[in-house]
């Protein structure tokens, strides 16, 4: 399904783009940030992911450019059409997001961005190149938010009233015990009403878990999907793709969100 980005958010994504851009090239140039994207995919895809997969995907100022300027854009519009499987109400009541795993920000923003009043992000990492960009990123998107170096599940916040979760594309780098105790996190998290968005790459093969993470939060009134949202790309993102043999003219994800969208969120 087609789904056209609102013109404001198309707009503060051009501008982030482009400044994420000017950040690595020069030095870089596009063929080195070409082959840092084919490294960052490599990584994820044909690789069986595992603990310290994070720490490799930043580990080369190609990786690091690939991650600003490739993927978190991609990120961005996935999470932002993925955040409409939470319920209308419960975006409403967002407060404050706990981005776990931040990365570069991306899925933090594009959920404070579906939410229709002011909210607030707390961006968890223990990368601090990935806290500088996830900077950028809120700053880019006129989100308010402070970041905090910290691991996962070690870091795990405190919640209050209003708080949400978002994990975008980080729960796979975790050890199985350190997923376990993430998930419990969750669970209950779920199970006292806070927002929850889950997001990982579709292809089975590389999250192995998520069938034991589904059934854990469908029952606590989470949606399990597949999303699949044709988008209209930025030029440079195409552009890599072409050069890359990628193909994200129809990005998706897994997606757990809860939650769950109903009938009267159609639309949406």
């Amino acid at each position: 399904m087609h789904r056209t980005v609102d013109e404001s958010i198309r707009r503060e994504l051009d501008a982030w783009l482009s400044a994420a851009v000017a950040r690595v090239s020069p030095p870089l140039t596009f063929a080195e940030v070409r082959k840092g994207v084919q490294a960052v995919s490599s990584l994820y895809v044909e690789r069986r992911p595992s603990a310290g997969l994070g720490a490799r995907t930043t580990e080369s100022e190609g990786k690091r450019a690939a991650l600003a300027t490739y993927y978190a854009p991609l990120h961005f519009l996935i999470t932002l059409q993925a955040a409409a499987a939470i319920s209308k109400s419960a975006r409403a009541g967002i407060r404050r997001i706990h981005d776990l795993g931040c990365g570069t920000g991306a899925a933090g923003a594009a959920l404070a961005r579906a939410c229709p009043g002011p909210v607030a992000i707390e961006g968890i990492d223990r990368s601090g190149w990935a806290l500088r960009e996830a900077r950028h990123t809120h700053a880019a998107f006129g989100v308010r938010s402070r970041t905090r170096r910290a691991a996962v599940p070690e870091g795990l916040p405190r919640l209050r009233a209003g708080d949400a979760i978002v994990m975008g594309w980080m729960a796979n780098e975790l050890e199985q015990e350190a997923r376990v105790r993430l998930l419990d996190f969750v669970a209950e998290a779920c199970g006292e009403g806070h927002p929850l968005l889950v997001l990982e790459p579709l292809a089975r093969r590389v999250a192995p878990w998520w069938p034991t993470w589904a059934a854990r939060l469908v029952p606590l009134g989470a949606a399990d999907l597949d999303l699949h949202a044709e988008v209209d790309l930025p030029e440079w993102i195409a552009r890599l793709d072409a050069a890359s043999g990628l193909d994200h003219a129809i990005p998706g994800a897994r997606v757990l969100a809860a939650p769950a969208a109903d009938a009267n969120d159609a639309g949406d």
